[in-house]
């Protein structure tokens, strides 16, 4: 507890340097903001900040409602393109960061002879054709292996198919497209499983630019100042936890068990051990970091191509 301690008085004194106007050091006071967050790997970008009475955290289905209303946060996270649709559609947000730089990869149950993926070899995405992971999938292989694609609801269900070797409808399966940590977690329950690509690797092959997933969103009412000193302080603080993940366990400790991991999306115990891995990006394999937004356009419009969406207007940016 003592690090945490040690890096949330940095925090504090970086919020003072941040409101700096006329040579003049004037306290950015950000403790009001009110922030909401999906359950599962955005957690780990505000593990200090769990015992933050104005921190909710909610399920992914849930966010949809959070755009309008009075319900509406101060600072939204979510995945980069809801958000940019949502302001496309009205929602009074700026696109602020982008926390999250990929934390996929495809993993190998062990039940492929010849431990290659071929057609004809079972694949599991999850969630659907319209998401996510089935539209990386077609940007990276296209077609080709549509004929062997079998989709699980959600991402826990994709790892269980990995620790067990079956699908949900009992069949074998040979391939999972999966996300840490739960890929850590499966793998660990079954010994045959192992590391077949890194989709991140595979994304800045073929693009030549970095994935990106989660992306922190700021209300239109949060001041200039306001806002850049919460990114100050997050960058700040996500920059910590890559250097030193203990800070993130001590974080997380302020829920265990069964109630962290329904608090979470995850278990905490898994995530330092993660966080000690390294991708082929050479990154934390959480994909976990901290780029604002306006600085990463080219790689952000690249990203929002792959699912049809034009180029960003510079005004939708926080700067």
């Amino acid at each position: 507890m003592k690090k945490l301690l040690i890096i949330l008085m940095t925090l504090l004194t970086l919020t003072a340097c941040s409101g700096q106007k006329n040579d003049e050091q004037t306290a950015v006071d950000t403790s009001s903001l009110t922030i909401v967050t999906p359950k599962g790997a955005p957690v780990l970008a505000f593990y200090d900040q769990i015992a933050n009475e104005n921190y909710t955290r909610v399920t992914a289905d849930a966010i949809g409602a959070l755009w309008t209303g009075d319900a509406s946060p101060d600072v939204l996270t979510v995945d980069l393109t809801s958000g940019v649709k949502a302001i496309a559609n009205g929602a009074e947000y700026k696109l602020a960061a982008i926390i999250t730089f990929g934390n996929f990869y495809l993993a190998s149950t062990g039940n492929d002879d010849n431990d290659t993926m071929d057609q004809g070899d079972r694949i599991v995405l999850f969630g659907n054709e319209n998401m996510l992971p089935s539209k990386l999938w077609h940007y990276l292989f296209g077609a080709d292996y549509d004929a062997d694609l079998f989709y699980e609801a959600d991402a826990q269900q994709a790892a269980a198919a990995l620790a067990s070797g079956k699908c949900s409808d009992g069949t074998e399966a040979d391939y999972v497209f999966v996300a840490q940590p739960a890929m850590f977690a499966s793998m660990k329950k079954n010994e045959n499983a192992k590391l077949y690509l890194d989709i991140q690797e595979a994304y800045k092959e073929k693009s030549g630019l970095d994935m990106i997933q989660a992306a922190v969103f700021l209300k239109n009412s949060v001041d200039a100042a306001t806002g850049d000193a919460f990114l100050t302080n997050l960058e700040t603080a996500i920059n910590a936890a890559i250097n030193d993940p203990e800070l993130v366990k001590q974080g997380l400790s302020v829920y265990t068990g069964d109630e962290a991991t329904a608090q979470y999306g995850f278990n905490p115990d898994v995530v330092v051990n993660v966080f000690k891995q390294k991708n082929a990006s050479g990154i934390n394999a959480m994909g976990l970091g901290f780029k604002r937004a306006i600085d990463i356009r080219e790689d952000i419009d690249a990203f929002l191509s792959i699912f049809g969406v034009e180029k960003t207007d510079e005004e939708i940016y926080f700067k």
